[in-house]
């Protein structure tokens, strides 16, 4: 995933030095934004909605909302061996860890687009509010064995690593089992990164984001059936953001002081 990211950033800081087609449509003064990504980060997937309230043309206040889903890195999907025909499954998962994330912050362009084949640079950093949801997994649990060797008796059961070993697992229960059960854990974030914007056009947003993210939160997230589960995720992240931006003016602009 480092590796991912730098070469994301090389690819567009060269890109910066190249020569493209003059753009022939008036500056323009850049407004409120509204816009979208789908992020990938170090430990799962995610999606976002940021909204960008203009402070100046080069600087805006913005306010993001987050959903991640989160996997721990000792997830390793196996198989019963007795059963090969089943789904594979997380051996001693006990709960889906979903994180929602309400921040605000600054964005501010660093670097402007001149042509139709250049990019702006963009830096944003912001903080705020996180909620991690634990939703409880179950298994399908291995009662006894029925006339059909591949057809046991089962019931859907939680985790339990004094009892369970991978022979005695069948396979996962529906995802939506469980919900009931969710718990709810407060945190807070911190998130900053850069913006590679590509766009064409002053009002449309396509770009390329890349940064970090860190979470602290008021327990341990129980993940896996582990001693040691952490109170805190770390984790970098590329994204696709798309939008659009409201203009204010498409003649006689004079920049705002950066």
């Amino acid at each position: 995933m480092k590796t991912y990211i730098t070469i994301v950033i090389l690819f567009f800081t060269l890109k910066i030095f190249s020569q493209g087609e003059l753009n022939n449509e008036a500056r323009v003064v850049s407004g409120n934004e509204k816009s979208y990504s789908i992020l990938f980060n170090s430990n799962g997937f995610g999606v976002n909605y940021r909204y960008g309230k203009r402070i100046t043309g080069f600087k805006k206040n913005i306010f993001d909302f987050d959903l991640f889903y989160v996997k721990h890195a000792k997830e390793i999907k196996i198989q019963n061996p007795q059963y090969e025909s089943q789904k594979r499954f997380v051996f001693g998962k006990l709960n889906s860890l979903f994180t929602f994330n309400i921040g605000t912050g600054i964005q501010k362009e660093i670097y402007s687009k001149f042509d139709k084949g250049g990019i702006a640079i963009k830096y944003f950093y912001e903080g705020g509010v996180s909620l991690a949801l634990l939703k409880p997994i179950y298994y399908q649990v291995v009662d006894s064995q029925s006339p059909n060797p591949n057809d046991p008796y089962i019931s859907d059961k939680k985790f339990d690593q004094d009892i369970h070993s991978p022979l005695d697992i069948y396979g996962r229960s529906s995802f939506f089992k469980g919900f009931g059960q969710t718990k709810f854990i407060p945190g807070i974030f911190i998130k900053a990164g850069l913006s590679f914007v590509y766009s064409n056009k002053y009002e449309a947003i396509n770009a390329i984001e890349a940064g970090f993210i860190t979470s602290l939160f008021l327990k341990p997230l129980e993940i896996m059936a582990i001693k040691n589960n952490q109170q805190y995720i770390i984790s970098i992240f590329v994204s696709y953001r798309f939008g659009r931006v409201g203009l204010k003016q498409k003649e006689n602009f004079v920049p705002d002081s950066q």
